[in-house]
Order: structure tokens, then C-alpha cells, then sequence
């Protein structure tokens, strides 16, 4: 995958370590008269440093101009949907989400509600055409079949950041849904198993290979499983696993014949 891709996903994911000048938000409409002899270049500047959200909530209900340059901007494309209440996402996803759905191509969901809003009924993540990056934070595993099944049907759809809020037991729900999206090239999964017990192993056949280039898994994994796990990676370049543990039982599934990692550029397995 290519260095840019990354660091557009580092740079979206470390969107509040840059200076807080969403703090002004607030007083913008006290200086609007000073704000409109700025050009649009520097607007541009100073959005630069802020969250969608947030240049949403402090410019898009200015004037017209403010509105114009929002709208017919890159503003949008990517989408990061900030711990807010309920009314707060309604006003956000009505103005500015429905409205871009079909250009939006990065977008990051941290709320059940707003995962509730954008995959029910599944017609309306079918709309977001132009998706390429999907993050979820704080996502429980109940939710997973609801929006793997849409994911499908995405076709510029190559990136997924999965974090999971509840303990895992099973992993074979995550790996033979993540594994069956075919266009898939980057993946990181992020969860935590009960009392830091080795989970269950998932169950993958020759079947489940997947395109994926890029693999990040941060919990635990069964150490017999991971050369199943290779197996259906055969374009695979990066792999990182911090955590393994041997399992106590043996599966049913049988070992998959070892295959040749020829892309394989970084190993870190801790």
C-alpha cells in the first residue's frame, strides 16, 4: 500500500494532536466581520487544523460564503464523527453526511447510534460510493454481521480499523468476515479477550484467502493458528501481532499446507 495511504489514516487518527483552535469555535460569530476579509486560502489554512466537525459547527451557519466554501470544498471527504450526543450527530448527519454520502471517502464512526444511523437499513452505506477508509471505534462484536455484509458491496472500499469494546471469546466471526472482503488491503483489529484468555481459534479454509497487504491484529492471538492464518495471505507485505498465546485444545480444522510470503517485507510478533 501506498506511504500516503498511511499516513492519511495516521494523520485523521491524530487529528486532536494538533493545536486546539476549535477552542475559538465558539467566538467566531462574535468576529464574523474579521473572519470575512480573510481570503479563501487562508480559510483553507486555518481549517487545516481542525476537524470537520468542528469547522461544521463554527463556519457552516456563518453566511452564505462560509456555506459555499463548505460545500464545494474537500472539506467533507473525510468524515470523523467525534464522541457528540444524539442531537448533536442528527444536525451533523442531515447537513453534512446525507448530503455527501456519495463523496465522502474516509469515514470514522465511534457511537453505536451513528453505526445504528449509517448502516440501518443497508441502503444507505450503499450510497457512499466513493469509501475507501472505514475506522470503528468502541464497536461491539454483536454489530459485526450488520455492516460486514454492506461492506461487500462498496467497490473502492480498501481499508478497515476495527476496534472492539467487549471481550472476545470467539475470533472466528472477525477473521471470516474481515478475510471475505475482497478488495480489502489494509486491516487492523483491535480487541480484548476475558481475563486475557486465549480466545478460540477461527476456522479458515483455502478458501478464505484475502488480498489484504497490510495486517495489524492488537490482542491476543492462538499462536497454532497463525500459520492457518498465513496461509490466506499470500500478497500480505506487513504483519504486526503483539500478543500470543498457545492454545490448551486443538480445533477441528485441520492445518492449512504452508505457503510462500514472497511480498513479505516487515515482520513484528511480540
Amino acid at each position: 500500500m501506498k506511504r500516503a495511504q498511511n499516513d492519511k489514516i495516521q494523520n485523521f487518527n491524530n487529528c486532536n494532536k494538533k493545536p486546539k483552535l476549535e477552542n475559538q469555535i465558539t467566538i467566531v460569530s462574535d468576529n464574523k466581520s474579521c473572519l470575512e476579509n480573510l481570503t479563501d486560502e487562508i480559510l483553507f489554512e486555518i481549517f487545516d487544523y481542525l476537524d470537520t466537525y468542528y469547522i461544521y459547527k463554527g463556519f457552516y451557519h456563518l453566511n452564505k460564503r462560509f456555506k459555499n466554501i463548505f460545500i464545494n470544498s474537500n472539506i467533507s471527504e473525510a468524515i470523523n464523527i467525534l464522541p457528540m450526543s444524539k442531537l448533536n450527530f442528527e444536525n451533523y448527519y442531515i447537513n453534512i453526511i446525507l448530503p455527501n454520502r456519495n463523496r465522502i471517502n474516509l469515514l470514522r464512526l465511534t457511537n453505536p447510534f451513528t453505526l445504528d444511523a449509517i448502516f440501518s437499513p443497508p441502503s444507505i452505506i450503499l450510497e457512499f460510493i466513493r469509501l475507501e477508509i472505514l475506522i470503528l471505534d468502541n464497536i461491539q462484536s454483536k454489530n459485526l454481521s450488520k455492516f460486514f455484509y454492506c461492506l461487500r458491496s462498496l467497490t473502492k472500499f480498501h481499508s478497515l480499523t476495527l476496534s472492539l469494546a467487549d471481550n472476545i471469546e470467539f475470533l472466528n466471526d472477525i477473521f471470516s468476515n474481515v478475510l471475505s472482503l475482497s478488495k480489502l488491503k489494509y486491516c487492523k483489529i483491535i480487541y480484548q479477550t476475558k481475563n486475557d484468555e486465549t480466545p478460540f481459534s477461527p476456522f479458515l479454509t483455502i478458501y478464505d484467502r484475502s488480498p489484504i497487504e497490510y495486517l495489524i491484529i492488537d490482542g491476543c492471538f492462538p499462536f497454532d493458528s497463525l500459520n492457518n492464518l498465513l496461509c490466506c495471505l499470500p500478497r500480505l507485505r506487513h504483519l504486526s501481532m503483539n500478543s500470543f498465546r498457545k492454545s490448551s485444545f486443538r480445533d477441528l480444522d485441520e492445518d492449512l499446507p504452508l505457503i510462500e510470503l514472497k511480498y513479505l517485507k516487515y515482520v513484528s510478533l511480540k
